[in-house]
């Protein structure tokens, strides 16, 4: 079934009402810039653009899209693979434009690994965090959220929407390893040569002290193109290797399937 949920409800606290993901539409045109030559290795700054229908129209998928950012490619230490790495200014720049507080300098690189031959995403992963304003009654607090990313175009993975906390309808991933009852599964689509399409599917895992959850990742439907000397700017100097990514353990649920390592600030 070719459905998506919107950028809501991906991280942990928007199941309590938090996270008010808006999105972006038709800022900075894409339509002019050549798709990615993937059997090109030659290291150089490219740009990519994130798909941000509304979060109230989950069925969506490449309709709106957001204001072109830079990326950098880079060849593998497998010759085969390629390397796009966002730098993590720019996906902080990015979440910012759809209302995310994120903390400033805690975010990774995005990095995304695709192998030359067949288009697919091998492996797109960050981490970061962010901060959100949970209000109680006449209170509000401040939350930060640990997330970690996790996706690819080589395995099934969905979401089922569900009411949670305070009636506020969530996106709990699943996968044929995690079946929840309700199941939505979405396509995956390797990057398309005619125009730098692709949608990889996976999960964020995110975590505060109290709670850790897993929701299905709404980033992983992006267009990358060569530089439009017309769009964005490339960045001065060599590329800025950020924090790298986390790797891709098995991930864990307390509420459902196996336990939860402390690395993302919760308990065993």
């Amino acid at each position: 079934m070719r459905s998506r949920r919107g950028l809501s409800g991906w991280i942990p606290t928007r199941a309590l009402g938090l996270f008010a993901l808006l999105a972006l539409i038709g800022l900075a045109s894409h339509a002019h810039a050549a798709a990615l030559d993937l059997g090109d290795p030659t290291p150089r700054w490219i740009q990519v653009v994130f798909e941000v229908s509304p979060p109230e129209e989950p069925g969506r998928l490449d309709s709106q899209w957001s204001a072109p950012r830079p990326a950098h490619l880079e060849p593998d230490e497998q010759s085969e693979r390629i390397r796009i790495r966002i730098p993590a200014d720019a996906i902080e720049a990015h979440l910012l434009s759809t209302g995310t507080e994120v903390v400033p300098g805690s975010f990774s690189d995005f990095v995304w690994t695709l192998e030359r031959a067949t288009g697919h995403v091998l492996a797109a992963q960050l981490s970061g965090r962010v901060r959100e304003h949970l209000r109680l009654g006449l209170f509000t607090t401040a939350l930060e959220v640990d997330i970690r990313v996790a996706m690819t175009t080589q395995a099934r993975a969905g979401f089922r929407s569900a009411r949670g906390a305070l009636g506020i309808e969530t996106h709990d991933f699943c996968s044929p390893e995690r079946p929840l009852e309700g199941c939505v599964f979405v396509e995956a689509h390797e990057l398309d040569p005619e125009r730098g399409y692709v949608n990889a599917v996976g999960r964020v895992v995110a975590a505060t002290p109290m709670i850790e959850v897993q929701t299905f990742s709404p980033l992983g439907e992006v267009r990358f193109s060569e530089r439009n000397a017309d769009g964005v700017s490339e960045p001065k100097g060599p590329a800025v290797v950020s924090s790298p990514p986390p790797s891709d353990p098995a991930v864990c649920s307390r509420e459902l399937d196996r336990p939860c390592s402390s690395d993302l600030g919760g308990e065993s």
